[in-house]
C-alpha cells in the first residue's frame, strides 16, 4: 500500500477529513469506511500506472508515490461531495499527480528503482531441463 488512513489524517486537516468522509452533518469523527475506500482507490490507481514497468508490490515506496497516493485519496474525498466547491489546489495537485503517473507508466519519469524488464534481464536462469532435444540427421536445421 502506498498510503494509509493515518497518513490522511496527519497530512490533511482533521476537520476537513471529517467533513469529506462522514455524511452526518454533526459528525466529529471521520467515516473510516469512506477513508478506506479513498485509500483503496488511490492505491489501485497507482498500481495501474506502475504495473507495466515495475514488479508489484514495491519493496520500498518512493516518497513521490506516497505523495501522489495522498493527493488521489484527497481528490476522491472531495469528488464525492459535488455540492462542495473543490479548492483549486486540490484540482491542480490531482492533475499533476495524474500527469506524473502517466509519465511513469510510459517511462518518461523514473522512480529510481529497478523496472520489471531490468529485473528479467539481470536474472539468469539455469538450464535445468531434463530433456535433450534431438533432430533427425536428415532434417536441414542450418537455416535456424
Amino acid at each position: 500500500m502506498y498510503v494509509q488512513i493515518d497518513e490522511l489524517l496527519t497530512a490533511f486537516s482533521r476537520k476537513i477529513v471529517v467533513q469529506l468522509s462522514n455524511d452526518e452533518p454533526t459528525a466529529t469523527e471521520p467515516d473510516l469506511k469512506m477513508l478506506e475506500t479513498a485509500v483503496k482507490v488511490a492505491n489501485e490507481r497507482i498500481d495501474a500506472a506502475l504495473r507495466s514497468r515495475y514488479t508489484l508490490p514495491l519493496a520500498d515506496v518512493p516518497t513521490l508515490i506516497n505523495q501522489h497516493a495522498l493527493t488521489l485519496a484527497r481528490y476522491w474525498l472531495y469528488a464525492r461531495r459535488p455540492e462542495t466547491k473543490m479548492p483549486d489546489t486540490v484540482k491542480e495537485t490531482y492533475q499533476q499527480a495524474v500527469k506524473e503517473l502517466e509519465q511513469i507508466a510510459t517511462g518518461k519519469l523514473h522512480l529510481g528503482i529497478a523496472e520489471s524488464s531490468q529485473i528479467l534481464e539481470d536474472d539468469v536462469l539455469a538450464d535445468n531441463s531434463e530433456y535433450e532435444v534431438r533432430a533427425n540427421a536428415r532434417i536441414d536445421t542450418s537455416r535456424y
